[in-house]
């Protein structure tokens, strides 16, 4: 059932893009390669930017256990692991930047200024 209901989502999200909306798409990869491959169908024949956000997992374990809504451990053991195999156009680092500067760096190197 999910994989149906994620494949509408993204065909949705497809078709908003063909009817001339720009779009960005914040997805956690929780199947690495596999999860950007079935993006990668959905979005066959459209420009594409895939953006990668990397995180230490000590830092991203921290800033997870201030949040009372998260699962601990979740962002230590996905930090890695959603990255691996996965392609990416830019990639920026937020264990030391901001959200700012990071979106500055990925606008700078897909030459959106």
């Amino acid at each position: 059932v999910f994989r149906r209901l994620e494949a509408a989502w993204m065909a949705g999200i497809a078709a908003t893009v063909r009817a001339g909306a720009p779009v960005i798409v914040d997805d956690v990869f929780l199947g690495a390669a596999e999860s950007q491959q079935r993006w990668r169908a959905a979005l066959a024949g459209l420009p594409v930017a895939w953006v990668g956000v990397h995180c230490d997992p000590a830092v991203a374990g921290r800033r997870e256990a201030a949040r009372a809504d998260r699962e601990p451990g979740m962002a230590a053991r996905q930090a890695t692991a959603v990255h691996r195999d996965v392609g990416y156009d830019v990639e920026v680092d937020t264990t030391g930047a901001g959200a700012a500067d990071c979106a500055r760096t990925v606008v700078t190197r897909l030459g959106l200024t």
